[in-house]
């Protein structure tokens, strides 16, 4: 069993992380942006290091960004830059009702067998019309490959993946209408070149023709 404490003290972002990162920080800043409120609440679940949301932090001015995780010593190492920060279950955070115009996740749900709980979760702090992004593992990419390689060692522990269809029905049985689908490193080639060279580059292949085949996938949903 992993020790997620160990795991963020030792921590460190690869350059295909990385390239992650900016990724998944293109599709949040758009609806960050598309948010009409003078001061935008944005909060991270399940946040370990924190890449994204000490992104939005250092990018925008009017966003009062928040982060919360089970991990004390992820919480400690964040709270050096981020202000608003929770150490607590991601099914029982103690977060107010209604109360952050963006939650999101990014390698959180797939942890956990049943996710259901977070996701209602998430739809109870959410504001009205408020945004909820999730980033999971994909169920179709050399990724999935790269994990069964570990025969069932894998050093995250219980991790599933998804398809878009499973991903779309989990949200919307919990009250979340679906806002947009999408995927981040098709096949996982992409990303799978980054390791290899240690080098970001420009990849002429920018999506998959088959709906679940990237290392992650992300839905937006939205609060109605």
């Amino acid at each position: 069993m992993i020790r997620w404490d160990d795991y963020w003290a030792q921590y460190s972002i690869s350059p295909a992380e990385q390239w992650l990162i900016e990724q998944r920080d293109e599709i949040l800043s758009k609806y960050i942006d598309s948010i009409k409120s003078r001061k935008k609440r944005v909060i991270e679940i399940g946040c370990g290091f924190g890449s994204n949301i000490r992104l939005i932090n250092s990018k925008y001015d009017n966003v009062e960004t928040h982060a919360l995780d089970f991990s004390s010593k992820a919480i400690e190492i964040i709270s050096e830059e981020i202000g608003n920060t929770y150490v607590a279950d991601c099914r029982d955070t103690k977060l107010p009702d209604n109360h952050f115009d963006i939650v999101y996740s990014a390698g959180l749900l797939e942890h956990f067998r049943n996710e259901r709980p977070i996701v209602r979760e998430f739809r109870r702090i959410i504001k009205k019309g408020g945004y909820v992004i999730t980033f999971v593992p994909a169920k179709y990419s050399l990724w999935q490959v790269y994990q069964a390689m570990h025969l069932g060692n894998w050093i995250h522990g219980y991790e599933k993946a998804y398809s878009t269809d499973a991903l779309k029905y989990i949200m919307e049985s919990e009250g979340l209408g679906t806002i947009e689908i999408t995927g981040i490193d098709p096949f996982s080639i992409p990303g799978f070149i980054i390791k290899l060279t240690g080098r970001k580059l420009d990849f002429p292949l920018g999506y998959s023709p088959v709906k679940s085949g990237y290392t992650e996938i992300c839905i937006v949903s939205k609060k109605t």
